[in-house]
């Protein structure tokens, strides 16, 4: 499980007078003004009692400002889950020496009671969350918070995966007249995954070649290993391995048992990061497929080919992992007239052998253009491919709309033929639920591939 990063986030008090007390100021002074140039006396009698007004809101001084706690629990959570954030805010008696100046200024104005608790502070707190977190009830409150600490929570939901920053906190407090208001912004940071639900991917797509490695990948070749392929008799020169003697027997020559050995693959996560609809889908598509190679002890890489170019390294093992979903769910999609090739992409990414899968939803010209270019490589790869949306019902849409969505189906329809002319088989699934299909499907199209490369020879 990840650590939840945590930080306070507690910046400067911004002090501001109340439009009242300004109003009243400015009025005595210009009413002053006036006196001294007309030689009025009445506009001296109308200026006093304004300007004691305002003297006597500002000699209450400025309030100590209250200290903000919150606490987010739990830290990992699933979309839809219910994350429930605490505020705690309490008020700060004065004291002399404290090493603050407002509140040694608050204390010669008698801001303490006079049981030595603190003044009572009127607190306006707005709890600031990410635009994809949704609370199920108002995140602003009014308070007034006195000798006891007030406590105040509210519950709130992820609709997307993510890591997303909660605790932070805008206040407003004023002191007991209300002619001196300060504003800051407070609160614990502390960072939270919403992680995708695993899906169940029984048949995954392995590349041709495999690794040295042990893993889970049965090797068309015939060594030592679990799963059996044939009786051959043993080589001049070969070593000793698993004597069949029936065979031996049955043909009067040593024959022995081979078996195909498990190894491992390289796979490299291709994530498409330039459209922000349907990037929730493809993280979900992503982790899962990370999450299941990784399970079946293969080396799993691991781009974001966006606005912002993103990798980690292949690797394997539980650390991987962690590694591959902090990428993903930090990533955004960043908007950017750059256009990005894949010769910005590092050729040590990809391992001789690697199988790319690529989960994109296939609306990006450059994203498009980086597929061909690879594949132009004799890279060998496999499309997912995210479904934006869903086709809007033909009653909802006026004659030139129609028009728009069938183009816009047969400019797809005509990215999905180039490739599969180019030998790259493209799935189409309409969100994280449809992975395990869309693996058979591109599986299937390996295999009819390969039958019709071993038929031509």
């Amino acid at each position: 499980m990840p650590d939840g990063g945590s930080g306070a986030c507690r910046m400067g008090v911004t002090w501001q007078v109340s439009g009242k007390v300004l109003a009243e100021g400015i009025t005595a002074a210009l009413a002053l003004l006036a006196a001294a140039v007309t030689g009025d006396v009445m506009l001296v009698a109308l200026a006093a009692p304004l300007g004691l007004a305002a003297v006597l809101a500002l000699s209450g001084g400025r309030p100590p400002a209250p200290v903000v706690t919150t606490s987010v629990t739990p830290l990992v959570v699933s979309p839809g889950d219910r994350v429930e954030v605490s505020v705690e805010v309490r008020a700060v008696a004065a004291r002399l020496g404290g090493g603050e100046e407002a509140g040694a200024e608050s204390t010669r104005a008698g801001g303490e009671g006079g049981d030595g608790s603190p003044s009572p502070l009127s607190c306006e707190v707005n709890l600031v969350l990410p635009p994809a977190l949704q609370a199920d009830e108002p995140t602003r409150w009014r308070l007034l918070v006195g000798g006891r600490p007030e406590i105040i929570s509210c519950v709130v939901r992820a609709s997307r995966p993510g890591r997303f920053s909660v605790g932070s906190v805008a206040m407003r407090f004023t002191n007991r007249s209300g002619a001196v208001a300060g504003h800051m912004t407070a609160g614990d940071i502390v960072t939270i995954e919403v992680r995708p639900v695993p899906a169940r991917l029984g048949s995954l797509v392995r590349p041709d070649r495999v690794r040295a490695t042990a893993g889970d990948r049965v090797a068309r070749l015939s060594l030592d290993g679990i799963e059996f392929s044939e009786v051959r008799e043993q080589q001049t020169g070969a070593l000793d391995r698993r004597v069949n003697w029936r065979a031996t027997a049955r043909r009067q020559s040593t024959c022995v048992n081979l078996y195909h050995p498990e190894r491992s693959t390289d796979i490299v996560l291709l994530v498409d990061t330039f459209a922000d609809a349907p990037l929730p889908s493809v993280i979900s598509v992503a982790l899962n497929l990370a999450d299941t190679y990784l399970r079946h002890h293969d080396r799993v890489g691991l781009i974001c080919f966006g606005g912002v170019l993103d990798w980690v390294e292949p690797g394997a093992g539980p650390s991987q992992l962690d590694r591959l979903r902090a990428s993903l769910l930090s990533s955004e999609a960043y908007f950017s007239y750059a256009w990005k090739t894949a010769d910005v992409i590092p050729r040590r990414l990809f391992p001789m052998g690697s199988l790319v899968l690529a989960v994109s939803p296939l609306a990006d010209d450059r994203f498009v253009s980086a597929l061909a270019s690879l594949r132009s490589r004799a890279q060998d790869m496999a499309v997912i491919e995210v479904r934006p949306g869903q086709a809007p019902p033909e009653a909802a849409l006026s004659l030139s709309g129609s028009l728009a969505w069938r183009i816009l189906q047969l400019e797809r329809h005509e990215i999905r033929h180039r490739f599969w002319q180019l030998g790259v088989p493209i799935s189409t699934i309409a969100g994280a639920d449809g992975t395990a299909g869309a693996l058979l499907e591109i599986a299937a199209f390996r295999r009819a591939v390969r039958t019709r490369s071993g038929m031509a020879r």
